[in-house]
């Protein structure tokens, strides 16, 4: 496996882990959602419902398992990947938060939200944070921090033009390529006519589906 390139929601996840029950985090597919959970986050203990005996078996006692899965778990949240798969899950959840006061108690990610429907995301509310995970920004596509021009701008002594970082020299030709290799993770690095053909099968099964 290639060097993981680093997400800047890393720590926004981190962050609400303790705050909140229920972090749910959705996205399209392949932008990353399963690493960021999986090899980033480092804790907890991680299903995917693409596994379809993880799935049925859910599905046929979703409470159950969830109490059978929890109860194995030393610690961090259960990880739920792929989620959206699940027709029972979110009422499951539900029950499982409202009897237990600990924060950061699932991690899902999915590329629908879950908790759409009002009976759920009435009784949620103030349980659940959602977080959108887009592809790629440039800046963690070549290993930078996260952009701080807000932070800058609304700074309590006013904006200080010489606290800006000099941006990094780049041609017209960089420019060019960093638009065209996009912000998957597993495009972007591949050469130009393997990397149309696939953004061409991924525009193609999202049409079709």
């Amino acid at each position: 496996m290639g060097e993981l390139l680093p997400r800047h929601l890393e720590t926004e996840l981190e962050q609400a882990l303790i705050s909140t029950k229920i972090v749910n985090i959705v996205g399209p597919r392949q932008v990353g959602k399963t690493t960021l959970v999986r090899d980033l986050l480092k804790t907890g203990h991680f299903i995917t419902l693409d596994d379809e005996n993880v799935l049925a078996a859910l599905e046929a006692d979703p409470k159950g398992q969830l109490d059978a899965l929890i109860a194995e778990m030393p610690t961090g949240p259960l990880i739920i990947d792929e989620a959206q798969r699940s027709k029972n899950l979110a009422l499951a959840i539900k029950r499982t938060v409202d009897e237990n006061r600990k924060m950061g108690q699932f991690v899902l990610t999915g590329s629908s939200n879950i908790f759409t429907s009002s009976q759920v995301a009435d009784s949620l509310a103030g349980r659940v944070q959602t977080m959108t995970m887009l592809p790629l920004s440039m800046a963690e596509a070549r290993r930078m921090g996260s952009a701080r021009v807000l932070d800058w701008a609304s700074a309590e002594d006013g904006p200080n033009p010489a606290a800006l970082s000099k941006p990094e020299a780049m041609s017209r030709a960089d420019y060019i390529e960093m638009i065209l290799a996009g912000g998957f993770p597993e495009i972007q690095n591949l050469e130009a006519p393997r990397r149309r053909r696939r953004y061409r099968d991924y525009i193609d099964s999202v049409v079709e589906r």
